[in-house]
């Protein structure tokens, strides 16, 4: 959350998504675009 500057739950989805090895999110939420190895899909 602090390195990124995520809400909880962003965290919580970015987490996951790195759990599961999912390297893209399908979102209109432009906070997942600080996430380096997380490709944001609009």
């Amino acid at each position: 959350m602090r390195k990124y500057r995520l809400t909880p739950s962003d965290a919580i989805i970015a987490l996951t998504c790195k759990h599961y090895s999912i390297n893209a999110i399908l979102t209109f939420d432009e906070d997942f675009k600080r996430i380096p190895w997380l490709k944001v899909i609009p």
